[in-house]
C-alpha cells in the first residue's frame, strides 16, 4: 500500500512542478498581453476651462464646463506584427451646452506588452486633422499604457500635439482607495507648436488676418497600477494660447481629468487584474512548487519506508525459513 501511495504522491507532486513552471512561463505572459478584442469607454472632465470660441459672430474666449468621452476599440483584423495590436480612438469635447467644440481620431500600432508605439508600415497609423481627412503618423513611446510589470523609472510618453515623446518622471508611490500606484508626471514647457491664420480683430488689429503662434504648454500626471501599467487617473494642466504682436488668448486653458466615477471603475478592475497577474506571476507558481516538492519528497520518504518494510519481511521469511 505504501509503495501505490508513493507513486501517487510522487507523480502528482511531479505535475504540480510542471504545473508551477507552466503557469509562470505559460499563462503569465499569455495574461500579460493587450487583448486584441479589447473595446472601452473613458470618461474625462474639466471644469471652468477657458476655450476659444471660433464661431465667425463670436471669435473670443468663454469659460465653460467640458465633458469629454474617449472612444477606444481594437482592430482585431489589422495586418500587424506578431505582439502588436492596433487601436483606434474617437475623443469627443462637449460645452456645458452640449455644443461640440473639439472632435478627434487616431489610429495607432503599439506592442501588446510593453505598450511602446510601434512603426509599422501595414497598420495604417494615422491622425485625423479634419473630418476624412487623414495625415500618416509615426509615433514614439508610450501611447495609452505603461507595461505590464511598470517599473520605477522614468518613461518616454508621446504627446500629439508637440509630436514626440516626452519623459514621464517617476515620483513615488501613492495609494488609491487602498491600491499602490506609481505616479509619473510630464512637463511640456511652453512651445510653438503651428502658426495658425486668424481674424486680426482677435487681437484687436485693424488687419484681416494675422499669423498667430500657437503656444502649447502641458503637465501631465499619471498615476499607474504596475502590474498591469494601466492607468487608473490622469490629471493633465494644460495651456494652449494664440500669441500675436505681445497678445495671448487663451485657446484651451485648463484642467483635465478622469470623472471620479471613471477613476472608480478603474481601480476596482485594476484590483482584480492586479491580483490575478500578481499570483500567477510569483504566487500560483511558488505555492505549487512547493506543494509538488513536498509530495515527491513525501513520495520518496514512502517509498523508501516501502522498501525497508519490504526487505524486513524477506529477513523474517529468511530466518523462519532456516
Amino acid at each position: 500500500m505504501r509503495s501505490k501511495l508513493a507513486a501517487v504522491s510522487v507523480g502528482l507532486g511531479v505535475f504540480l512542478i510542471v504545473a508551477a513552471a507552466l503557469v509562470r512561463f505559460y499563462a503569465y505572459p499569455v495574461l500579460a498581453t493587450v487583448p486584441p478584442d479589447y473595446e472601452g469607454v473613458t470618461k474625462l472632465e474639466a471644469t471652468g476651462a477657458e476655450v476659444f470660441n471660433s464661431d465667425p459672430e463670436v471669435l473670443a474666449p468663454e469659460t465653460t464646463d467640458l465633458d469629454i468621452s474617449s472612444r477606444t476599440i481594437a482592430d482585431s483584423g489589422a495586418k500587424t506584427p506578431d505582439g502588436v495590436v492596433v487601436w483606434v480612438n474617437s475623443t469627443t469635447v462637449k460645452r456645458a451646452d452640449g455644443s461640440i467644440f473639439q472632435q478627434s481620431r487616431e489610429r495607432a500600432p503599439f506592442d501588446a506588452k510593453t505598450g511602446m508605439a510601434v512603426d509599422c508600415k501595414s497598420c495604417d497609423s494615422w491622425t485625423e486633422v479634419a473630418a476624412g481627412d487623414r495625415e500618416p503618423a509615426v509615433r514614439k513611446g508610450l501611447i495609452y499604457k505603461f507595461p505590464f510589470n511598470t517599473q520605477k523609472k522614468d518613461y518616454a510618453v508621446w504627446d500629439d500635439t508637440v509630436g514626440k515623446a516626452v519623459d514621464a518622471k517617476f515620483k513615488g508611490e501613492e495609494k488609491i482607495d487602498g491600491l499602490t500606484v506609481y505616479k509619473f508626471v510630464q512637463t511640456i514647457d511652453p512651445t510653438v507648436v503651428e502658426t495658425r491664420e486668424v481674424p486680426g480683430s482677435v487681437f484687436g488689429s485693424a488687419e484681416a488676418s494675422v499669423d498667430a503662434d500657437m503656444v502649447y504648454g502641458m503637465t501631465r500626471t499619471f498615476w499607474v497600477e504596475p502590474e498591469t501599467g494601466s492607468p487608473v487617473n490622469r490629471v493633465e494642466n494644460r495651456t494652449q494660447e494664440l500669441q500675436y504682436d505681445g497678445v495671448d488668448v487663451p485657446a484651451f486653458n485648463g484642467t483635465v481629468q478622469y470623472t471620479k466615477a471613471q477613476v472608480d471603475e478603474l481601480v476596482s478592475d485594476a484590483k482584480g487584474n492586479s491580483t490575478l497577474l500578481g499570483g500567477m506571476k510569483l504566487v500560483f507558481p511558488g505555492l505549487l512548487l512547493l506543494l509538488g516538492a513536498g509530495l515527491v519528497a513525501g513520495g520518496l520518504v514512502l517509498g523508501r519506508s516501502a522498501r525497508q518494510q519490504r526487505a524486513a519481511r524477506r529477513d523474517e521469511k529468511a530466518l523462519v525459513d532456516a
